[in-house]
Formats: C-alpha cells, sequence, structure tokens
C-alpha cells in the first residue's frame, strides 16, 4: 500500500481539467440556497451510527459525520478527514489528518476525537452495532494533534475498505459527553450539513454549516419526511410537495423517465436478496435437496414479473462491485429445470406422497419458513412465488410471515427453527471479506455473526482467514474466488435478486449523484434549479 499521494493527484488533475473544459462549452450555473425535500418510508432507530446501521438513519447522518475515509460512486477509497496513510506495521496504519477542521459544535477535530470514537464504539457496553462487521480493528492510537494510527489486533487485509463505510463518522467527544443519551437524536460531526431537529415519525431536519472544511453545501436545508405509503410517497412528487423519493414505486418508473419533469436515478446496487436455507437442518442438510431446490425456481420470472425492471439477476452471493466478486455462473449450474429437482430429489430418496407432496420415512417434504413483508423489495411475493414454485416438484413450504423486528430477533437467535428464511446483505465496505466472512464461517453463528445458514466447511474457513490476514490485494481476491467456487457447489442461498438503487427526483435536482451502497445518500453537491 501507498499513500493517497496518488489519488490526489489525479482529483487535483480532474479539476483543473474541469476548469480548462468549463470554458469550452456552456455549463449549468449553480444556484445557491433553498430547501430539498425527501420523503422516505420509515423514521430512524437512531442519528448515532453506533445504534443505527440501517438505512433511515444512516441516509441523514451520512451527510453529518464524516469518516477517515469514504467511498466515491465508482467503490473506490477517497479521502476524507484525512489526507494521507503509511502502512507501519501489518497492524497499524497511519492517517495524517486535515488541518483546521472543526465540528458543528465548534470544537477541533483532531486524533483525540478519532481516538474517542473508536474507543466508544469498540470498547462500550455494549460496542457499537457495526463492531462485529469491523473484522479485528481494535482501536486508535494518538501519535500527534494531526497524525493518528489504527490499529488491528492481527493483520486485516479489508482495513481501509472498512474505514470508509458509513458508519464510521468521527463524532465530537464534548458534544457527546455533553448530550449522553441524547446524542442519538442530535449527532454533531464535520460534514457539510449539522443538525437542526428531530420529531419522531414526522420529520428530521439538517441545514447548511457554514465553516464546513471543503465546498460548502449548496442547499440550505434538507427536510426527510416519513411517508410510509408508496402511493403517497410518488403523489408527494408529482404535486411538488417533494423533490426526491426514496423506495419510488416500481410500477410508475416507466413514466417518470419518459416525463421531463422528473429524474430517475439509479445504478447497480451492492445488496443481494436471496431465500437461505438451514444447512444443518434435515433435510437441508442434504446438499441434493438443496440443489433440486435451487432447479426448482424460475428466477428469471420472478425478476420479469415481480420485480419488473427495478432490480438486476443475482450472479451469486455477492454483488458486482464487490472487490472479491465472482459471477458463480448460477445459471449454468441451476438453470430451471423441474425435471432435475425431481431427479435430484429422487435420488435423495423423497419420493411422492398420496397428495403429491414427497415424502420419505413416512416424513412429508414440509419446510417452515419465516418472512417478513416489506424490508426489502418485493420480498413477500418472492416468497410466495418460490413456494409455489417449490409445490410445482413436490416440496411443500409453510411461510410465516412476521414484523421485520420479530423476524430479525429469531435470525438472530440460536438455535434457529426455521428452514428457510428471505433475507437481504449488503456488502457495506464493498469488500468480500465483509460477507464471506460473517455469512459463511463456521463460527459466526448467531448471536456472534451472521451465518443464518449455519453453514460449515473447514476449507471456506481457512480461506476466508488467510484471506482477511493477507494485505496483497490480488492473493485476497484469488482466495475468495476458491470460497465462492466451493459454495457454488453446496448452495445454502438461492438467490434471487441484486438492488437497484433507485431515487426519484424533481427535474430541479441537479448535482445529486446516487451510490451503490444505499445509505450513501450524499447531498453536499446537490442543488435546486428553481
Amino acid at each position: 500500500m501507498t499513500r493517497f499521494r496518488n489519488a490526489l493527484l489525479v482529483l487535483i488533475a480532474g479539476a483543473v481539467a474541469a476548469g480548462l473544459l468549463a470554458s469550452a462549452g456552456p455549463a449549468l450555473a449553480q444556484k445557491r440556497g433553498g430547501t430539498l425535500t425527501i420523503v422516505r418510508p420509515t423514521d430512524p432507530v437512531s442519528l448515532d451510527p453506533n445504534l443505527e446501521t440501517t438505512a433511515p438513519g444512516a441516509w441523514v447522518y451520512f451527510n453529518m459525520l464524516e469518516g477517515l475515509l469514504t467511498l466515491d460512486a465508482k467503490m473506490q477509497v477517497q479521502p476524507s478527514l484525512a489526507t494521507s496513510y503509511e502502512v507501519m506495521s501489518p497492524t497499524r496504519v497511519r492517517f495524517k489528518l486535515r488541518p483546521g477542521v472543526k465540528f458543528h459544535d465548534g470544537t477541533p477535530m483532531n486524533a483525540a476525537a478519532v481516538k474517542f470514537t473508536y474507543d466508544r464504539a469498540l470498547k462500550g457496553t455494549p460496542p457499537a452495532r457495526w463492531a462485529s462487521l469491523a473484522g479485528s480493528l481494535s482501536g486508535a492510537e494518538v501519535v500527534d494533534d494531526l497524525t493518528v494510527d489504527i490499529v488491528t489486533k492481527e493483520p486485516y487485509g479489508p482495513v481501509l475498505r472498512t474505514l470508509a463505510m458509513y458508519c464510521m463518522g468521527i463524532v465530537s467527544p464534548t458534544a457527546v459527553g455533553k448530550l449522553g443519551a441524547d446524542f442519538s437524536r442530535a449527532p454533531v460531526g464535520t460534514g457539510p450539513f449539522k443538525f437542526v431537529e428531530w420529531k419522531t415519525n414526522t420529520h428530521v431536519i439538517i441545514e447548511r454549516f457554514p465553516d464546513y472544511w471543503g465546498d460548502k453545501a449548496l442547499l440550505d436545508r434538507v427536510i426527510f419526511k416519513v411517508v410510509p405509503e408508496e402511493g403517497a410517497r410518488m403523489i408527494a412528487l408529482q404535486t411538488g410537495d417533494a423533490d426526491m423519493v426514496l423506495f419510488p414505486s416500481p410500477a410508475l418508473l416507466p413514466a417518470l423517465r419518459k416525463d421531463a419533469k422528473f429524474t430517475v436515478h439509479e445504478t447497480t446496487g451492492i445488496r443481494v436478496v436471496f431465500a437461505g436455507f438451514h444447512a444443518g437442518m434435515p433435510p437441508l442438510d442434504d446438499v441434493r435437496v438443496r440443489q433440486a431446490l435451487l432447479h426448482a425456481v424460475d428466477r428469471k420470472a420472478i425478476l420479469d414479473n415481480i420485480m419488473e425492471g427495478s432490480a438486476g439477476p443475482a450472479m451469486g452471493v455477492l454483488a458486482p462491485g464487490v472487490f472479491g466478486y465472482k459471477d458463480m455462473q448460477l445459471d449454468k449450474l441451476y438453470p430451471f429445470d423441474r425435471a432435475k429437482a425431481k431427479a435430484l430429489l429422487a435420488q435423495a430418496g423423497w419420493t411422492p406422497g398420496p397428495d403429491g407432496i414427497l415424502q420419505k420415512g413416512g416424513q412429508r417434504l414440509s419446510l417452515s419458513w419465516l418472512t417478513a413483508r416489506g424490508r426489502y423489495p418485493k420480498d413477500g411475493e418472492i416468497t410466495e412465488a418460490i413456494q409455489a414454485m417449490f409445490k410445482d416438484v413436490g416440496v411443500e413450504a409453510k411461510v410465516q410471515v412476521l414484523e421485520w423486528a420479530a423476524v430479525f430477533t429469531q435470525f438472530r437467535g440460536n438455535p434457529l427453527n426455521q428452514h428457510m428464511f428471505t433475507l437481504g446483505w449488503v456488502t457495506s465496505n464493498a469488500d468480500a471479506d465483509y460477507s464471506l466472512y460473517a455469512l459463511f464461517h463456521s463460527k459466526q453463528v448467531p448471536p456472534t455473526g451472521w451465518n443464518t445458514s449455519r453453514y460449515a466447511n473447514p476449507r471456506v474457513d481457512t480461506l476466508v482467514e488467510q484471506a482477511r490476514r493477507s494485505l496483497n490485494q490480488s492473493e485476497r481476491e484469488k482466495l475468495y474466488f476458491e470460497v465462492q467456487d466451493i459454495l457454488a457447489k453446496e448452495m445454502v442461498w438461492i438467490p434471487v435478486y441484486t438492488t437497484k438503487e433507485i431515487v426519484a427526483t424533481k427535474a430541479a435536482v441537479k448535482g445529486f449523484t446516487i451510490h451503490p451502497v444505499e445509505y450513501n445518500l450524499w447531498l453536499g453537491k446537490a442543488w435546486l434549479d428553481k
């Protein structure tokens, strides 16, 4: 690894080039001022990253709290509060901080604040919600006022991408001490916007921070309104009550794309939505049964008829755009083929019963399935479609639909008394370690980790451990490719779709760039042409 010097030179060169090109043709003049109104389905749990790692809170605090590093729209690591870094040892990376940066409360952002933030998150009681996804990160050590070392317990290859996650914002120690538990409702960071007001289940308001160290925000204010109903959000956009809609209606997008009064911003996301198997529970502990169920599902029909162009096909357990991603060739390995599915189930000893449901040793092939409705786009509809496809090959699925909070509690519990579950997973730092280690290492079973499938393969354990400890990115990539080759043969998921991140705005909203990570809703460059 090297310093950020090359990256910064590229950025500077780009800025110079942009300045030279500006005279070659007319450019739309940016306008300052105005209020951007955003409608979204749910309210935050918290505005403190230690307590909130889901989108409703992150959409807001991503504009108020900044980390040492950030991920750009091409998923490349870029400097933020750090200007450069240097690897001092396999377990220590030294960062130089931007001078003169102030928190929204006027106090200085310095190495002590960085140490405070990481101590609070990693050594707090309880630790931050993101701590279990931060690998061997152990804390920060002050070198001098503008120099800080980030330390890991062992060599940790994804350290830079982890530090660039949306939830790694540096917080004001003074504000945390002053506000205590109330900090979660009024965070203080260094971003281009500062907190104004949060009325629960109504709105959150943020406004331009005039002393921001970088380019000042162009907007005066941003209001995040809670509008749970999809139809009501779309009406708000069309009547002018909203400038931006998060989670727009897929059915209305074609019309919006054709209407000059609106803009549909979209990019391939990095969340994979899937139907998961409990690989430790019979009959799903038999790989032939799992393979048969993949053959039983017409994933293309689901994408075409349910997602209606609002998602892309899942090519594996990772999404394109993630470091270490490999196309697992699922369509070739598991084409939709009912005859093949039935043949594999027959090989596993399952024979047709009197009602058409397969049986073996007097037991019906009946699977329990846990899901929520509305946590992920069309999750309930997808579950019902797969349930019907299973029945066509003689497999019964009994679906239980609960509120997301109840579903989440069961997922995170041990034991899990369900054969199947509908889930989605975002690789938030765009590094395969975040997913392949957490989801498939045998020791990452909940509640410690996220291996909901209870999958266990000693070779996979070894590979993800080696990849995590290696600082050689080419070596790490090869190791992750081998992991995905193994998973492809032993599938414990039916990957259904990769999200498209889609935001609908009025055409007057300019300067907004959509990000592959759902949480990274950056409004620092947005402005209103009205």
